[in-house]
């Protein structure tokens, strides 16, 4: 059985990784593993309850292919500060496994390192994001909020085993995650393709 790991945290962004999420249901033997912080319910940003059926600290990396964060709306959930999450982020870097994040998920990789010397995007403004604390080493390869909004045609940004995106290339970076797992993709299901 292939499995990919999903976090979940207060006020989630559902639709996000929707098209990702039922892209790997449509293959058969695959299995999508929820992780928040805490084995609880976490309500998403659109009001849907959602029960994160492990917690962080029972993930075991080397079961899982890949681990897909979201955005999540209004203030940072309080996995943004757990340092179990960052040490989790890089093991699967540094096995090459799949890191797809998409909105403000990329602050997840941001802080755990990783997207260090590579162009990624984010759906944060930078200066927010140096208010808070993030150097602008941290911060050298972002395209941020803003920039995305100036390069529309842009929608993901992939280095290897690592994709980025923005809301508005939800659709574009499932398939890279499709991609990157080598699975069957369905552009032509999602809109991407007459």
């Amino acid at each position: 059985m292939r499995k990919l790991a999903v976090m979940i945290y207060e006020n989630f962004s559902m639709f996000e990784f929707g098209v990702a999420l039922e892209m790997l249901t449509m293959v058969e033997g695959y299995s999508i593993d929820v992780f928040g912080e805490e084995k609880q319910t976490y309500r998403s940003e659109e009001g849907l309850l959602a029960f994160a059926e492990h917690a962080l600290v029972d993930m075991d990396v080397s079961q899982y292919e890949g681990l897909i964060f979201t955005g999540f709306l209004g203030e940072a959930p309080a996995i943004y500060h757990n340092e179990l999450l960052f040490e989790k982020i890089r093991e699967f870097h540094r096995e090459k496994k799949l890191l797809a994040a998409i909105s403000i998920g990329p602050i997840f990789l941001i802080k755990a390192g990783v997207l260090s010397g590579l162009t990624y995007m984010c759906g944060c403004i930078k200066d927010d994001l140096k208010e808070e604390g993030f150097t602008d080493q941290q911060l050298e390869g972002m395209t941020d909020w803003t920039a995305a909004n100036e390069q529309y045609s842009l929608k993901f940004i992939r280095h290897g085993h690592i994709v980025t995106s923005v809301i508005y290339g939800f659709r574009e970076w499932a398939m890279q995650i499709g991609d990157i797992l080598g699975i069957e993709t369905y552009p032509k299901s999602f809109g991407l393709v007459d």
